[in-house]
């Protein structure tokens, strides 16, 4: 699960909760445990660089997912024009939704619409194309 950092944990915004529904209406193995615990997440302030990070955090008693992390969906975030000009990541820990990111290729975003997400889904990306906040879970102790 996310570490909050002493941050207060707090409902989701009904932009990062619709966000979050529309990267788990992509279908992957384990993908039915994540949107339950969607349901139930709460957030809290992930990153202090000025990036739109969020921490996730899922109440005991949910079910875990079989889900690796990050998980295996993200999607562009596009302009009025539509020119990528970022994107999002979801990332898991220990089979539990832990972290939303919002990053960008210039100036921080703010928290997509998602009719500007084009979601997608991945492998596994190239650990030089991880955002932040992979990054940042990684170098977390065990």
């Amino acid at each position: 699960m996310g570490s909050d950092g002493g941050q207060a944990r707090r409902r989701l915004t009904s932009t990062e909760r619709a966000l979050l529904d529309t990267l788990l209406d992509q279908e992957f193995d384990g993908v039915a445990e994540l949107r339950e615990q969607a349901r139930r997440a709460t957030a809290s302030t992930g990153c202090e660089c000025g990036c739109v990070t969020i921490d996730l955090h899922v109440p005991e008693g949910v079910p875990v997912s079989r889900a690796a992390g990050p998980a295996p969906v993200g999607g562009a975030v596009v302009d009025a024009a539509g020119k990528e000009i970022g994107g999002v990541a979801l990332f898991l820990a220990h089979g539990r939704l832990a972290g939303l990111e919002v990053y960008s290729f210039d100036e921080p975003l703010p928290v997509p619409l998602v009719e500007r997400v084009s979601p997608g889904t991945w492998s596994d990306p190239p650990d030089g194309d991880r955002p932040s906040w992979w990054r940042r879970l990684r170098s977390r102790p065990a």
